[in-house]
């Protein structure tokens, strides 16, 4: 686990540095693209820039606890943890449908106070780390998923309850992406290709089935399909976005100074805060970004690949899906590359939740490498002593299943 990563000692401190670059650049865009906003309705420019502020070392804190000086990774993934985590977040999505703020049009939001959640950002990580702890188990005793056979589909169907009560609010896009979440972690624990095949023709016609019986979700299909047949209504946000992103050209115009903003383009710094900074910053300034997005998902394959513990393996698989697969979704669908679905661009956008969340799952995943680093100093202590090194049950498995 301790090799060196491009500039960086280790895969660890990638993580941490890119994580700290990207957290910056947010900072940046977020108050270019919020201050106009923040103005006019608070009266203080600043406003989202603060929040961002409190959230990004809120988060930034807890990824460091749990990856440099928090427990054991395994302590959350024990079944009594898993438990605890997903009931209690299964709760708060149930109290969003009775106790929830609307927000223009959906009802997402509880208010603990001053501050707002959004459990179906938590139930994301839910997600991750129940797949996690009860897929791992799995692997280490060689059974592999399954549909149609509990507890092997046991995962699937808590994933599916909660993509069921976050379509309730409504909003397909978590839905979608929680649910994704599941599917990915199950086919990187092996889900057979007949099973795989069978589940992507069943959620093939469950979201035609969605779309069909939502008329505004059709809307959306079709204006993805030709945003420029309706440009003034249906088709406006994703034109303005096409506009912003273009009138950017190579270097971008100057900071502060995209037009977007000017209340011309609709959640500005939230969902299309990518649109934003490629308005200001320029194809040049894109590549960038997505470059940086690349190194934080290839150093946690590094992390994942190294990883002899299956549990460790699935968590940071995991967190990569959510981390850098969410900032993937969220630039192509800005881009026009796929329909609006509400997702935020991880640590790019505004959004407290999604923030703590994506820089908690960052912090477990460090917590993997921190438990093999440990492993590895063990095991060279026994060598150094003239003993043969404790073989985990998981890499005997490992060695059987290469035979």
């Amino acid at each position: 686990m301790q090799r060196h990563f491009l500039i960086w000692e280790n895969p660890r401190d990638a993580v941490i540095w890119i994580t700290l670059l990207l957290l910056a650049i947010g900072c940046i865009n977020v108050f270019s693209a919020s201050f106009v906003e923040a103005t006019d309705m608070f009266g203080d420019g600043y406003f989202y820039l603060k929040r961002y502020i409190i959230f990004a070392v809120i988060g930034f804190a807890v990824m460091l606890w749990l990856g440099l000086r928090g427990p054991d990774y395994h302590l959350w993934l024990n079944r009594h943890w898993l438990n605890i985590i997903y009931f209690t977040v299964l709760v708060l999505l149930i109290a969003v449908e009775t106790v929830g703020v609307t927000t223009k049009g959906a009802q997402r939001w509880l208010y603990v106070g001053p501050i707002s959640i959004q459990p179906s950002e938590l139930a994301k990580l839910a997600v991750i780390m129940v797949c996690a702890g009860e897929l791992g188990k799995r692997l280490k005793k060689h059974l592999r998923p399954a549909l149609f056979d509990y507890p092997g589909n046991k995962t699937m169907v808590m994933a599916l309850i909660y993509g069921a009560l976050v379509l309730k609010q409504p909003d397909m896009g978590t839905a979608a992406i929680v649910v994704a979440l599941s599917v990915g972690m199950y086919i990187l624990a092996g889900l057979p290709l007949r099973m795989l095949l069978l589940l992507m023709a069943g959620g093939f016609v469950g979201v035609v089935g969605l779309i069909a019986i939502a008329p505004y979700r059709l809307q959306r299909v079709l204006v993805w399909y030709d945003p420029w047949s309706d440009p003034s209504n249906a088709g406006y946000q994703m034109v303005q976005s096409l506009i912003s992103i273009g009138s950017g050209g190579v270097l971008g115009v100057p900071w502060g100074q995209g037009s977007g903003k000017f209340f011309y383009l609709p959640e500005a710094h939230t969902d299309f805060a990518f649109a934003i900074y490629c308005q200001e910053w320029g194809f040049g300034g894109a590549v960038f970004l997505i470059f940086l997005f690349a190194l934080l998902g290839i150093a946690l394959f590094r992390m994942a690949a190294a990883c002899r513990d299956e549990e460790g393996f699935m968590l940071i698989s995991g967190v990569t899906l959510l981390v850098v697969g969410q900032a993937a979704a969220n630039m192509l669908m800005v881009c026009g590359c796929l329909p609006v679905i509400g997702v935020p661009l991880s640590f790019i956008s505004y959004g407290g939740t999604s923030m703590v969340v994506s820089l908690t799952a960052l912090g477990l995943a460090l917590s993997v490498y921190k438990a093999e680093v440990k492993r590895e100093k063990r095991e060279e202590l026994l060598r150094d002593a003239g003993m043969p090194p404790i073989m985990p049950t998981s890499d005997l498995r490992r060695r059987g299943w290469r035979r």
